[in-house]
C-alpha cells in the first residue's frame, strides 16, 4: 500500500476557493469549530482579586 504524500501545494488548492480565501475544511455538512467566533476573557473566575506583587511597593 502507498502513502499519499501530501505536499503543501495540493493542501492549497484542496482548502482555497477560487479567489485564493481559505475555505473551513467540512465534510458532509460538518465545520471545523470557527475559533474567531470566541471572545477571549482573561482571569473570569478571580478577575481583580489577584494581588499584585508592584502595586505594594511603597517608593517613599
Amino acid at each position: 500500500m502507498a502513502l499519499h504524500r501530501w505536499k503543501w501545494k495540493d493542501v492549497r488548492r484542496r482548502l482555497t476557493d477560487h479567489n485564493g480565501r481559505w475555505q473551513r475544511p467540512s465534510a458532509d455538512g460538518i465545520e471545523l469549530f470557527d475559533l474567531q467566533a470566541v471572545a477571549v476573557t482573561r482571569y473570569r473566575y478571580r478577575g481583580n482579586t489577584i494581588p499584585n506583587p508592584w502595586a505594594r511597593l511603597n517608593h517613599a
